[in-house]
């Protein structure tokens, strides 16, 4: 990270405390939008098939960074893994705990400044978290700090800035569609919503060879696309119109990272 990109302390612990503002006042409905809560018995097996094939067969010890409403640590639990999940919401913590109750171990934290010890881990799973990180570099060394030598890094994640001409297409018939139906907007408050991801490490957008080097600065290595597409089919298949299309209009991805 160039010295022009980092935030200044004061700004830093604002932005994070704008962003932990935003997404508690989205954590009552954050379930109710496609790509959120885990919505068909074909999703779940979708992701159940994406963790197994990143992780193995075996249960592992899992971190789930950025854990929202607990619906990853759903699937995590269904394949038999002993999980701790942390978010810095505390109004997404009390939903995922309401749904978990003690079979996870669900605490507060920063993903950027993890308090477990090294090698704490044999997995770490994070989904649409590392688009809205502060400090990325602070967060991939603190992730690669806690993985046993040998562990696993899933990063979810996708670009929601850049849109090819097909994608900005797709994305106005789903605006188009959703108004016409009446659904909820996606930014519950468009102002703040603004505001913060104009402020993100990656506000010019995410990219798969972006990350990519990133994770291999910090160490990371065998860093290869992992199976996302079988989770948005399913997606798709249990959605309505307006969310299929929403589905399709920004590039999704997973990768997986190794520590060596």
């Amino acid at each position: 990270m160039s010295d022009s990109s980092l935030p200044t302390p004061g700004a830093n612990f604002s932005l994070k405390e704008e962003i932990r503002s935003y997404w508690s006042g989205r954590a009552a409905t954050f379930d109710q939008q496609v790509g959120h809560a885990i919505k068909s018995d074909a999703e779940l097996a979708a992701f159940q098939s994406l963790l197994r094939q990143s992780f193995g067969a075996e249960p592992r010890e899992v971190l789930d960074l950025a854990c929202g409403t607990g619906e990853i640590t759903r699937a995590l639990l269904s394949l038999g893994h002993e999980v701790t999940a942390i978010d810095f919401s505390e109004e997404m913590l009390v939903r995922a705990r309401a749904k978990h109750g003690d079979r996870a171990r669900i605490l507060a934290g920063d993903a950027e400044r993890l308090l477990d010890d090294n090698e704490s881990y044999d997995a770490l799973v994070t989904r649409h978290l590392v688009w809205t990180l502060t400090d990325p570099e602070a967060a991939f060394a603190e992730w690669f700090r806690v993985l046993k030598p040998g562990g696993k890094l899933l990063v979810i994640d996708g670009d929601w800035i850049n849109r090819s001409w097909l994608q900005g297409l797709l994305n106005r018939a789903a605006t188009f569609l959703r108004e016409r139906a009446g659904a909820a907007p996606h930014a519950a408050d468009r102002q703040a919503f603004d505001s913060i991801t104009s402020r993100f490490f990656f506000r010019d957008g995410l990219s798969v060879e972006r990350l990519s080097g990133m994770l291999r600065q910090a160490g990371f290595a065998h860093i290869e696309p992992a199976d996302y597409a079988q989770v948005v089919k399913a997606q798709q298949r249990h959605a309505a119109l307006h969310d299929a299309l929403r589905l399709a209009s920004s590039t999704r991805f997973a990768l997986l990272a190794t520590k060596t």
